[in-house]
């Protein structure tokens, strides 16, 4: 198993064992499998894919709301944490943890580009967003 794999399941467990440990977690639905995360301590930004809305959550900061209009391919990637890494490229890219249930045929990466550049299978994002998100987020929960 590679270094990079190995790293990404034990950032999956802590995620997971954080979430199950920690007391000021609201209470679940254990029936759904779904794992419970409380914004802000395994993630600092979200993304709504329906109304295509980032919010971000900065440690240090006021949380910022932004609206990414019609930036957009119409690309989505399934709802959980995703983690925030730098592609071969240098560009940023999405990477599902072990946590995050991925569809047969999904990949666990998933390319951020900007608005004018983004095609496919990538999400685009307005380059502010971007250039936010590169600052200050480690992880991200992104919904449908």
């Amino acid at each position: 198993m590679s270094t990079t794999r190995k790293s990404l399941l034990l950032a999956g467990m802590l995620l997971s064992t954080s979430a199950l440990a920690s007391p000021s977690l609201p209470a679940g639905d254990a029936s759904s499998g779904q794992p419970v995360f409380n914004a802000g301590s395994q993630y600092t930004a979200t993304l709504d894919q329906t109304h295509n809305r980032w919010r971000l959550q900065p440690v240090n900061g006021q949380d910022v709301t932004i609206d990414t209009g019609d930036c957009g391919t119409g690309a989505m990637v399934p709802s959980g944490v995703w983690l925030l890494v730098v592609d071969t490229q240098g560009g940023a890219e999405l990477l599902a943890p072990s946590v995050t249930r991925l569809p047969a045929g999904q990949p666990d990466r998933v390319a951020l580009r900007a608005c004018d550049k983004a095609q496919g299978r990538q999400l685009a994002v307005p380059q502010s967003v971007l250039d936010l998100l590169a600052a200050n987020t480690g992880a991200i929960y992104v919904t449908e």
